[in-house]
């Protein structure tokens, strides 16, 4: 066996390692401003700054273009360069709002805005450091809206959360009114959103 020979030791240590979700966004958040695209950082990394932090393998970014101008982002995601098929990114956005791309490995969830709620989201998005770097993420009132609009229990138990968490800092008052401007006042989006909030007061 020559020197050069490490494969009966284990793996090669000269070979690259992996990078983790947050490097990878963080990445293409550098990347999407360089290009002039403005965009925010959202699922469970945004969350790590509202609440507990978890483990996520991979990655939502939104993207502020409209549906009606896709190519556009097609362009975008091109010259990061992400991964994709243009067919089933056009395909995605049309029939569900987001499509799925490949970056540096990693599965990222890319959302186009689906209604006005977006623009008033993106005036509360956060500045905050990523492995090293300053990125754009969803704020976290705006984090609860877009899991009330999920409804999954898992997006509840994550509201309850950012309640716990954030106590007096979080705009319940602009949560409630988004929420009521989507659904309307009988929806069970909003009902659910208010018991949340009254079953973790803040004195």
């Amino acid at each position: 066996m020559s020197p050069d020979d490490s494969s009966a030791d284990g793996p090669d240590p000269r070979q690259e390692v992996p990078k983790d979700a947050a490097t990878v966004a963080a990445e293409l958040g550098a990347r999407l401003e360089e290009l002039g695209c403005r965009y925010a950082i959202g699922g469970a990394l945004a969350l790590a700054y509202s609440s507990q932090p978890r483990a996520t393998l991979d990655i939502d970014v939104t993207l502020f273009i409209s549906q009606d101008e896709k190519q556009q982002a097609v362009e975008v995601l091109e010259a990061c360069p992400c991964d994709f098929r243009t067919s089933d990114l056009l395909q995605g956005f049309s029939e569900h709002g987001f499509a799925q791309v490949q970056y540096q490995g990693i599965r990222v969830d890319i959302f186009l805005p689906l209604n006005d709620f977006y623009m008033a989201a993106e005036e509360r998005r956060q500045r905050v450091s990523m492995a090293g770097r300053e990125v754009y993420v969803w704020d976290a009132a705006t984090l609860c809206v877009f899991k009330l609009m999920f409804f999954r229990l898992k997006d509840l138990a994550d509201i309850e959360a950012i309640l716990r968490e954030q106590g007096k800092q979080l705009d319940r008052t602009w949560i409630g009114e988004q929420v009521e401007n989507l659904f309307g006042k009988r929806d069970p989006r909003t009902t659910r959103w208010q018991e949340l909030s009254d079953a973790n007061p803040v004195y």
